[in-house]
């Protein structure tokens, strides 16, 4: 999965980085997950670790390059592609910040697909070379490694907490705790004091019940349901 955000208050150019990505994924069958916001203090609030953030420069009273100062003191590994109006703006962008790119609006599929194409092999590079490979400790006291991505959730049961992934399953030593604290960069939140979510595999939430893409249902405490529920409703309305 790679994950895209685009950080633009002008509805017009939002909406047409929105078409053109979506264009972008079907054309190379990538899986993609794409949030829009409005504003750079929306896009910071919402605790979003995007792989690819296409930032506008101009943007109320935190601008862009204000909010990349921000990304990179929080998420270094973050590609940042800026995008305005304005060229005499992007020495800045890149003397000041390192950003991986820029655009001038109003941004074509010519000009959005090459800098989007280098910027999808770069998270693929790090993807296959272990950067968000995450270690626990097993029973054994043998480590465990594992891609982020393809793990769906933790549990806590029996003094030990159980790791379910995409193929397997997993118990290590680590505090549930713990975990949740070291999984939240990676889209995960803890649904109940003996669970902790990937947010990116919820496929419905019922009752109080998290239901996982792999069709296994996890408790939902009532007390942590509405912080869950926002971040998911707010992905579904921002990724259109």
């Amino acid at each position: 999965m790679i994950k895209i955000a685009i950080c633009d208050d002008d509805n017009t150019d939002a909406e047409t980085l929105t078409r053109l990505i979506k264009e972008y994924d079907a054309d190379h069958n990538l899986e993609i997950l794409l949030r829009i916001f409005e504003s750079g203090e929306k896009f910071l609030e919402s605790g979003f670790v995007a792989d690819i953030l296409l930032l506008d420069i101009f943007m109320g009273e935190n601008d862009g390059i204000q909010v990349g100062f921000v990304v990179k003191e929080r998420y270094a590994e973050t590609l940042i592609i800026y995008t305005t109006n304005l060229r005499e703006k992007m020495g800045v962008a890149f003397n000041r910040l390192h950003s991986f790119g820029y655009l001038v609006k109003p941004v074509s599929a010519e000009e959005l697909y090459p800098i989007l194409s280098d910027a999808v092999k770069e998270i693929k590079s790090r993807q296959s070379s272990g950067k968000d490979t995450v270690t626990f400790l097993s029973e054994n006291s043998t480590l465990i490694q594992l891609s982020a991505t393809d793990i769906y959730y933790f549990e806590y049961c029996d003094r030990r907490v159980k790791i379910v992934t995409k193929d397997n399953t997993y118990v290590c030593k680590d505090k549930i705790g713990s975990i949740a604290e070291k999984m939240e960069q990676y889209g995960f939140a803890m649904s109940h004091q003996s669970f902790v979510v990937n947010l990116y595999h919820i496929y419905l939430l019922k009752d109080q019940f998290v239901i996982m893409e792999n069709g296994d249902s996890v408790f939902l405490a009532q007390k942590r349901a509405s912080s869950i529920r926002k971040k998911l409703m707010q992905a579904a309305r921002e990724s259109g």
